[in-house]
Order: structure tokens, then sequence, then C-alpha cells
């Protein structure tokens, strides 16, 4: 094949001529038609893989992951494999492509045998791409489901941010719906696309929503970064090229942001994003399409990254239509933000036209947070030998090709993120930020991407100026053999580390308790243990869980069983349309009364007036007095129903934290606790003592 051949049969597909200059490697570019038909099987392998090695780690008895070495060498040893193995599929791939440049395929054709030869030729082939492409999916399940495996829990366990995420999958396992995580009968403000889809793959299992979001997670990461890699061999032309890319981010994600597995994906697809934008705001209409598809729905996985990709595209159009003298770029600039914001309001719509209507608090309490990292620029090159050495190949590339455009349409995103974290700490000025902290993933991604890439083209081009006898094929496939094994050891640190850099994130999901009132590590649970039974004696009160209002500080409690929150977690997790501080308000009023009564009327008017659903349920820690003895007490059998018997409110109160937005300070969030006086539930309330925590359930709202 001649490079005009090349040229010819790829510039419908827009992939660079440039890519496939050299003769080491095959240039094998993706029809239109091929991309779609592999990304849908390459996705639902890549997600099909994951989950069948989930089942299997799940049903092996494990020793949890910070008590022993064994998944820890497990995991290093399975990353190591799938490196490995990548590795060789990408060689063989291009010493296949050597020798049919060199003749051989002739000589095959001539062969009696040709035919033969060439259908397990093609054979071969499609075997080495399909394996290459679920490269990514090989190593999310070593180097993170491996790690897990003695755990139900995900990465950061049920602590920090993860309530809220555990919360909303619970939500959308129980109902598949735009409701809110917390408040009842207000659609959601946050994106809900992979919390839908855990929903949905929860109902499909029979699984509860909790229990869904570890393998949910490893199938979400390892689908986007197999399918990724089928993405970049359209944008470039070269399998072998595509694959590395691939790797190399999903590797990179894995530590920089595995905890939000949505986040994860569209920091994945943001790098082949920037280019697919630069080509349809000139002319690719394959490329519009995928630029609509992936802003629209990146908007509803994570709007942080989107809002910065948009920004990005923005500035890729501008700098188009300067430089061609045309108005053309505009015009679709404008075709691409209007048809992805149509996609973005499947999601975002329903709160945006309440939010319209009804009566919120600011939108922007949840960028209150200006942690240490936030006053820093994101620095790959310093993080990890392996990365830095990436991301000084990937800067000096960038510079070096900055007038091809692909290669400039990178370097604009690398730089609306930089751009991004140095205006959220200005942001504090305006009593905000822009959670620029989080943006150090997206800035590791695409340095990585860059330094694969510019280690490919160093390659093509690059080496031969330096070593001119690489023009003969033996010399040239030695190069090509050396290259492939220090990039393959390269990648065999990196990626056998990864355990080790998630190392306080795993031992979360060994530490904290899960929804059964169990720790992964074996060691006694918390007060989780006694979440079943006050589910218990509230679901035979109330009848139903969604739709029922439980006033609680039991922030696990509600991420566990889908009753709708009364208050949510924090402001900065809390729905604008919920009224976080006027609820706070409330609660704070509520906790002065000692008639029942007045209680009663209180929480009524609140409903009647902001359209606060008043608690059918209180679930508060305190002590009742009860008839049983300390021994009696003991040999009660709650998993039977046998709950003490209550003979008097108590003397102490009943506690309930509530959660004050302190920002700019650090932490951004004061925990203060309040009392609720005993005797403003001596009537109208049926108490339970549960272990440390006092059920009240409102007798007018029992079934």
């Amino acid at each position: 094949m001649t490079d005009v051949d090349v040229r010819d049969r790829t510039a419908s597909c827009d992939v660079p001529e440039e890519t496939h200059a050299h003769a080491d490697y095959a240039v094998d570019p993706l029809s239109l038609k091929q991309t779609f038909l592999r990304l849908i099987a390459v996705g639902i392998t890549a997600a099909v893989v994951t989950l069948m090695a989930w089942a299997v780690l799940r049903s092996i008895s494990w020793p949890a992951y910070n008590s022993s070495w064994v998944l820890r060498a497990l995991a290093t040893a399975g990353s190591m494999i799938v490196t490995v193995a990548t590795a060789w599929i990408c060689y063989r791939w291009i010493q296949t492509g050597a020798r049919r440049r060199s003749g051989d395929a002739q000589a095959e054709a001539t062969d009696g045998q040709g035919t033969a030869k060439a259908q397990r030729s093609r054979a071969l082939a499609f075997i080495l791409q399909y394996l290459g492409y679920l490269a990514p999916a090989g190593l999310v399940i070593t180097s993170t489901a491996i790690p897990l495996a003695a755990t139900h829990l995900y990465l950061d366990g049920i602590s920090v941010d993860n309530e809220f995420r555990t919360q909303y999958l619970t939500r959308m396992a129980d109902s598949l719906s735009h409701a809110d995580m917390a408040y009842v009968d207000i659609p959601s403000f946050y994106p809900g696309l992979w919390f839908f889809g855990g929903g949905a793959l929860a109902h499909l299992v029979g699984m509860s929503g909790w229990a869904v979001f570890q393998p949910w997670a490893l199938a979400t990461i390892a689908m986007a970064g197999s399918m990724v890699a089928v993405v970049w061999h359209r944008i470039l032309g070269s399998f072998v090229v595509a694959v590395a890319t691939a790797l190399a981010s999903t590797a990179v994600v894995l530590v920089v942001a595995p905890e939000e597995p949505y986040a994860a994906v569209v920091a994945l697809g943001m790098a082949p994003g920037l280019i697919l934008a630069r080509r349809a705001v000139t002319g690719g209409n394959a490329a519009l399409i995928a630029t609509i598809a992936y802003l629209g729905l990146s908007a509803n996985l994570y709007t942080l990254f989107t809002a910065i990709s948009a920004l990005a595209v923005v500035i890729i159009a501008l700098g188009a239509a300067w430089s061609r003298k045309a108005f053309a770029p505009i015009v679709r600039l404008v075709i691409i933000g209007v048809s992805s914001l149509a996609i973005a309001a499947v999601g975002w719509g329903p709160y945006i036209l309440r939010l319209l209507s009804d009566p919120h608090d600011p939108a922007g309490t949840a960028q209150h947070y200006l942690p240490e990292a936030g006053t820093e620029l994101p620095t790959p090159f310093f993080d990890d030998p392996t990365i830095a050495i990436a991301s000084l190949i990937g800067l000096f590339w960038l510079v070096w090709r900055y007038r091809d455009e692909d290669t400039r349409a990178i370097t604009i995103g690398l730089a609306t993120c930089f751009l991004w974290v140095v205006m959220s700490m200005l942001m504090p000025l305006a009593g905000s930020t822009l959670l620029g902290f989080r943006v150090g993933g997206p800035i590791a991604v695409l340095l990585t991407v860059a330094g694969v890439l510019g280690v490919a083209q160093f390659r093509l081009n690059g080496l031969k100026k330096f070593y001119p006898e690489l023009g003969n094929l033996r010399e040239s496939t030695l190069a090509t053999r050396l290259m492939v094994i220090v990039l393959a050891l390269a990648c065999v640190s990196y990626t056998s580390l990864i355990p080790e850099k998630n190392e306080e994130k795993i031992d979360l999901a060994y530490t904290d308790s899960d929804g059964n009132g169990n720790r992964g590590d074996k060691f006694p649970a918390d007060a989780t243990t006694y979440y079943q039974y006050i589910d218990r004696v509230l679901h035979d009160a109330l009848g139903q869980r969604a739709g029922s209002v439980v006033l609680t500080d039991e922030s696990n409690f509600l991420a566990y069983y889908p009753y709708n929150s009364f208050q949510a977690f924090t402001a900065h997790y809390a729905n604008p349309l919920g009224q976080y501080s006027k609820r706070a308000q409330d609660i704070e009023e509520w906790t002065t009364i000692s008639d029942p009564q007045e209680l009663q009327d209180a929480m009524a008017t609140a409903e009647r007036e902001h359209g606060f659903k008043q608690p059918d349920a209180l679930v508060l820690r305190g002590q009742l007095e009860l008839k049983e003895s300390a021994k009696q007490l003991a040999e009660l059998k709650p998993e039977e129903g046998q709950f003490p018997t209550t003979t008097g409110v108590g003397k102490d109160g009943f506690s309930y934290k509530i959660a004050d937005d302190i920002y700019p300070n650090n932490p951004n969030v004061r925990f203060r606790t309040v009392t609720f006086k005993p005797q403003a539930f001596t009537e109208g309330w049926d108490l339970t003592q549960v272990g440390p925590f006092v059920l009240a359930v409102r007798q007018a709202a029992k079934t």
C-alpha cells in the first residue's frame, strides 16, 4: 500500500495522514460504520467481562486487603499480565503489518493456500484488535476489582462524598426517575445518568443500590476505557497507538479519579473529545455528532468537566474562525451548543423548570469548598516518575507539534484546565470557588495522552533522524521491539502501584460498615449493625420506604435504605429547591418545643407554609425508659421483631446534629448538636429503642 493509497482511504475518516507516515506501523483506519459497531460491541463486552470477573472474585473467600498481602500480590501479577499481553498484541500487530508491506502478503497470495492463510490472518487480526480494545477493562479488573474482592463497598467506603453517591444510587435502585436523592417530590439537581444506569442494573440483577455501587463503578470505568480505545483508533488510524493511549489514560484515571467513576468516564473522553470538536467546527459531520454526544452526555454525568470541555470547544471554534477567516466554525459551534444542551436538558430540565418557579436556596453552595489542593497548580511532573516523564514528553510534544490542529486542540484543553484552576483560586473574592482542586485529573490525563502520542511521533519520525540505519527493516524492527519492551516495563511499573496509590481509599472500603452491617476486614461493625432493625420498625409502621420522610442525622442509614430525608446531609449536598437553610431553622425551633401538640402543629405549619412534608419518623440518638432489665435486653432478638418495651421518654433528650456551612474556613462544615425535648414525644408518637437510637414514628403517618 502506497502513501497515496493511505491518504485516499483515510481522508473521509478525518485521520491525520502524518500518523501513518512510518513503515513500522500498520495503517489500519476505521470506517464510520466499523467505529460505531465496535463501540457498541466493545462497550458491552467490557462491561460484561468486568461484571463476570467481579462475580467470580466475590464467590471466593479472600483475606481482607488491609490485613493480608494476598490481594495486593494478585493485583500486581494481574496488572503485569495485562500490560505484557497488551504489549505483545501491539508488537504482533506491528510485525504483521511490517511483513505485509515487505512483500510476504504477495507471496502468500500466490501460494495455493493463500486464501486460507488470508482468512486466518483476518481472524487473527480481529482477535488481536478485540483483545487490545479490552486491555483497559483488564486493567480495571486487576488493579481495582481484585483489591476490593473481599468487601462489598467501593473505594472510599461509605465515607465523606460516598455517602451522597450511595444515597443517590439507592434512590435510583428503588425508583428510576428524576427524584432527588434526599427530598421527597423534588427533581434531582445532581447529574443522574450514571446513577440511573446503576439503578437499572440493580433492578436487573435484584441488588440493593449500595451493593451495586462497586460492580457498576468498575464496569463503567472499564467500559469507558475500552470504548475510548476504539475512538482513538478512529481518530489516529493506528490500532497500536490507540490501545497504548487508552491504556495509559485509564491507568492514570484509576489513580487520580477512581472514587468518582462518572467523573472518570468524562475525563477519559476529554482528550479525544477535544480533537473531535476541532474537526467538528472545521467541517467533519461525524465529528460534529460525536462532539454533541460527548458534551450532552457528560453534562448528565459530571458538569464540572463538561464546563471545562465546553469552554475549550468555544476557544477552539473561535480560533478556527479566526485562522480561516470564516464564519462557518461559529455556526457549527452554535449547532454543538444547542444540540448538546438539548441532550443535557433530558436530565437537567425538570430541575431547571422548578428552579425558575419555586423558592430555593442559592444554587452555588456546592462550590463552597477550598482545600489545600485548591491552592496549588496541578503538576503531574512531580507526582510519579513514570507520569512525570510522560508529562514532560507530552509537554514537549504539544509545543513541538503546535502547528498541527489536533495537537493544538489538546493544548487548548490543557490551557483551559489550568485557566480554570487559577480562576477558582480567585473566586473566593466573590464568595465561592470553581472546585479547581478536582481539575488535576483531566490535566494528568491530557498530559499523559500527549506523552504517549509524543513517543509514537518520535518513533514514527524522530528516531530515524538520529539513527538513519533504521531505514533497514531488520534494524527498524529491532528498534520497535526495544521500544515496546521499555514502554511495557514503564507501564508495568506504574500499573502495579495503582493499589498502593489508592491504599487509603481501599482501606476505607474495608473498615467502613456496609449495608448488611458488616465490615470487609471482619472486625466488629459500628452502629450500622442496628440499621436493619431500624428499617424493620419503620417499614412495618409506615408501609413503604420511598415517600416516607425521616428526620435523622444518621446519613449512612439513608444511604443504605431509600427513605426520603427531611434534611440533607449538609448544605453542599443539598438540593437548592429543598431550602436547606430554612429546614435547619425549623429543626432548631422544634428542639425548643416541649409540648406534644405544639410540636405537631409546628411540623404541620412547615409543610403548609413551605411545602416541607413533615417527618413521618425521627431516628435520633437517645435513651428511653425501658421495662426490661439489662439481662432481658440482651436476650431480645430484634431480627425476630423483639424490641424493648417503652415505659417513658427518658430525661436526657434526643440528639440531632446540624451541619453549618462555614466556608471559607477549612473544613467547610461545622457540626453542632441540638437536643429534642423528650416531653414533646409523650403524645402522638410511637417510640421504640433500637440500640443507641430512639425511633419516633408519627402515629398519624402509620399505615
